[in-house]
């Protein structure tokens, strides 16, 4: 059991982090803007290749998304989002193509859901919280990687069946790790999204939980997962004996 309970989440969490990719340095600031007055925080890239180098989509927990940008496009990201790295991320994409056939492209390409520009605030967050919600619900109530077992509902732990004591912040700690499994998880996104604080804090209680993660469940490889550290980059959670490179 989770020794310091939390209620059980039933709508979208209010703290979760959304990627803003958008060339447009006004329109991104507006986007941020309307996120940060619905309670989200929004990080803002300015183009695919600065979302690729400074985070990526195992980092954020939805991204808005532009279709026309220098190098990369927004639909050719999706796609190799959802046909190469199979990542369901949920993508939204904000973005001037407003006909039908383009609405239909992207769509079938693996967006969420699709909003034209200009964007009106309520419009936006009332999908980005839809998104969510079936988010939510698809994830609900238990997650599994053999041999763990996650509750999401109750936020309680199983290992081989058997119910194990964790604290909360163990908990989200290895449910976002699970979530993310053979990817870089860099040290600013679990400051983001686990401790819920500035990337730019300097604090070890990463390194601590980690070290009594990897003792106390069995991440040291004995429980057939490794949680390990990679260097100046942050840490990656992967099946024991998997050498296959990880992904950024």
């Amino acid at each position: 059991m989770i020794s310091d309970q939390a209620e059980p989440m039933q709508e979208p969490a209010k703290d979760c982090v959304v990627g803003v990719i958008d060339d447009d340095p006004v329109n991104a600031a507006l986007l941020e803007a309307i996120l940060a007055r619905a309670g989200y925080t929004g990080l803002t890239f300015s183009s695919v290749a600065d979302f690729r180098r400074k985070s990526g989509p195992g980092a954020v927990d939805l991204i808005l998304l532009d279709w026309d940008m220098p190098g990369e496009s927004g639909l050719d990201f999706l796609r190799f989002m959802r046909q190469q790295e199979k990542m369901t991320t949920p993508v939204i994409f904000v973005t001037h193509y407003d006909r039908e056939e383009q609405v239909a492209q992207g769509l079938n390409a693996g967006a969420d859901d699709y909003v034209t520009k200009p964007v009106a605030a309520p419009v936006l967050m009332a999908r980005i919280e839809s998104v969510l919600r079936r988010l939510s619900r698809k994830d609900a109530p238990v997650e599994s990687w053999p041999p763990f077992e996650f509750d999401v509902a109750q936020r309680t732990l199983r290992l081989d069946g058997a119910a194990c004591h964790a604290t909360n912040r163990e908990f989200e700690l290895m449910l976002f790790m699970f979530r993310r499994q053979g990817q870089i998880v860099t040290r600013a996104s679990l400051l983001t999204h686990v401790w819920r604080i500035s990337p730019n804090v300097e604090t070890r209680s990463i390194d601590t939980h980690v070290s009594r993660m990897r003792k106390q469940f069995g991440l040291d490889g004995s429980s057939g997962w490794l949680l390990e550290g990679v260097y100046q980059k942050g840490y990656c959670l992967k099946r024991a004996g998997d050498s296959k490179n990880t992904r950024p």
